[in-house]
């Protein structure tokens, strides 16, 4: 399941950021603020989607298998179901190259995880080590552990100035630069970059993903320039700040955890171009319409994977057991997640009349050539009676299948054939 919900991410994040872009190219440039809540909206939905996509189906298919079918007066249900449904979970990461996936992801995160740790004891070291001056409009610590201004804390967000900037900048340019800082505080800019740090974090493999993260950053910035214009003075005044601003810093790199982010030379001319373009006009306030629309499309895209996902329309097949049996037989075909195999057509154990069941299950693993054809059984799980496992695995070779597929070719694949005994009382 996790490797599924992890690839899901990579095919699923083409269309999430088709649909981003599209809604961010219907609002205007000057609208930093609303592009930017759209691509953070695609992030969340670049997480929840393969997520969702995957719980869903597993339960559509578990239900699938449950429910009996009409006229099946024994309950007798043959589908798909997949392998962690069922008691043999550990399969599901039963291929050597899965465990190996499943292994260095992990080992990913960890690293991952480390850097941002390692971030939250360097932001909080420098905090304890600023000295705080007295400012305008509330609190500004100044430090000599940073090169450029940041808006750091996740609980209690405080601007951070580099001593040197506080020492040779003007200070009408010095209130703009604690003015686009404020702006990080006011928007929320700390949490929601702890949460796009976190989503980076698990899907660090993703490049759809550091895609949208750039985005996020660029808009925010833009944003934050926009919040600061309008509280300081004019788009040129500004603009020049910001270049004098890059001139004097060599170290332009921020702590993960901090949303402010001077970039490169080019990130910043970009910056200044924009505000030349845009002036005095740039917009502060979200486009709720925009961003509920992106939602929508978000939510269809979700409910669409899961209709037209193969997991979700399974076949299910109701079969007749044998009255004397006194027992309900379920018998389950179940696709290895590692193989696209189908079932066709899936026998039913013939338990013989003078067997006395007890409640029990029987798996047999059933490998199928690319011909279709049944090339090997393994009891993988006994019921104790050789009889029910010998009628078991007949059942599971007497059943018809469709190969595995990859790249439009027939490929050995595998299903694991469950047969499950529950005695009536």
């Amino acid at each position: 399941m996790i490797v599924e919900m992890l690839s899901n991410g990579l095919v699923q994040g083409a269309v999430i950021v088709a649909i981003a872009y599209c809604s961010v190219r219907c609002v205007p440039e000057r609208n930093a603020s609303t592009r930017c809540a759209l691509w953070f909206v695609a992030l969340l939905a670049l997480a929840i989607v393969p997520v969702l996509t995957v719980v869903s189906n597993v339960g559509a298919q578990i239900l699938s298998a449950l429910r009996p079918a009409a006229g099946s007066e024994h309950g007798i249900i043959i589908s798909l179901l997949p392998v962690g449904a069922l008691e043999r979970g550990a399969t599901q990461l039963g291929a050597p190259a899965t465990w190996w996936i499943v292994a260095i992801w992990l080992t990913g995160v960890v690293i991952q995880g480390a850097r941002l740790a390692a971030s939250f004891v360097r932001i909080e070291r420098i905090r304890r080590n600023a000295e705080p001056r007295a400012f305008p409009g509330g609190r500004v610590l100044v430090s000599r552990d940073v090169t450029i201004p940041i808006a750091a804390g996740l609980f209690d967000p405080v601007v951070i100035l580099p001593a040197p900037i506080v020492e040779t900048l003007a200070p009408k340019d010095l209130a703009r630069v604690v003015a686009h800082e404020r702006a990080h505080i006011r928007r929320k800019d700390v949490a929601s970059n702890f949460i796009q740090r976190l989503i980076e974090t698990t899907l660090f493999f993703n490049p759809w993903v550091h895609l949208i993260g750039s985005n996020i950053i660029k808009e925010r910035e833009a944003a934050c320039d926009d919040l600061a214009v309008q509280s300081t003075g004019t788009a040129d005044d500004y603009a020049e700040c910001l270049a004098t601003l890059a001139r004097g810093v060599r170290q332009r790199r921020a702590p993960l955890l901090s949303p402010s982010a001077l970039g490169s030379k080019k990130s910043v001319v970009t910056r200044i171009e924009r505000l030349l373009r845009n002036g005095n006009s740039g917009a502060t306030s979200l486009n709720y319409y925009s961003i509920g629309g992106t939602i929508v499309l978000f939510a269809i895209l979700t409910l669409a994977l899961q209709t037209l996902s193969p997991a979700s329309t399974a076949p299910a097949y109701a079969l007749q057991s044998s009255p004397s049996s006194g027992s309900n037989i379920v018998a389950a075909a179940c696709s290895l997640p590692y193989a696209d195999a189908k079932v066709v057509t899936a026998a039913p154990p013939e338990i013989p009349s003078s067997v006395a069941l007890v409640k029990g299950y029987v798996n047999i693993l059933v490998t199928i050539a690319p011909n279709g054809q049944v090339s090997k059984t393994t009891v993988e799980h006994t019921s104790g009676n050789p009889q029910v496992d010998a009628a078991v695995l007949k059942a599971a070779k007497s059943s018809t299948y469709t190969p595995a597929r990859k790249n439009c070719a027939p490929v050995t694949g595998s299903y694991l054939f469950h047969a499950e005994f529950v005695p009536q009382h």
